[in-house]
C-alpha cells in the first residue's frame, strides 16, 4: 500500500487520525481511486510518504472520514463524494499544478 502513495494526486486528512491518498488521472481513471488509506500510525506514515514524494496534503475532516469509512484501497470513490474530491483536486491543480 505505501509504495502506491507516489501515484497519488492528493492526500486528504482529518488532520491526524485519518489519511486517504487519492489518484486521479483523467486519461486512465473513470473516477478518482483510493491508492492508500490509514488510521493513526498508518495515517502518519501516509502523510510522511506524501511529503517525501511532494504530494499535496489537504485537510478536510468530513471528506477524510467519509473516504476512510466508505472506500477500500483500489476502490473508486463513491459518487456522493465526486464534488468534494473535484473541489479538492481543482484547488491542488490551481495551487501546485497537475502531477
Amino acid at each position: 500500500m505505501m509504495r502506491r502513495i507516489e501515484e497519488a494526486s492528493v492526500v486528504v486528512t482529518n488532520p491526524t487520525h485519518f489519511a486517504v491518498a487519492i489518484r486521479y488521472k483523467e486519461s486512465e481513471d473513470r473516477a478518482p481511486v483510493v491508492v492508500a488509506k490509514g488510521k493513526d500510525y498508518l495515517a502518519r506514515r501516509i502523510k510522511e510518504q506524501a511529503a517525501k514524494h511532494k504530494i499535496s496534503i489537504v485537510e478536510n475532516r468530513t471528506v477524510a472520514r467519509a473516504l476512510y469509512a466508505s472506500c477500500e484501497v483500489g476502490d473508486e470513490i463513491p459518487p456522493e463524494l465526486y464534488q468534494a474530491i473535484a473541489d479538492i483536486l481543482i484547488y491542488v491543480y490551481k495551487t501546485v499544478g497537475i502531477k
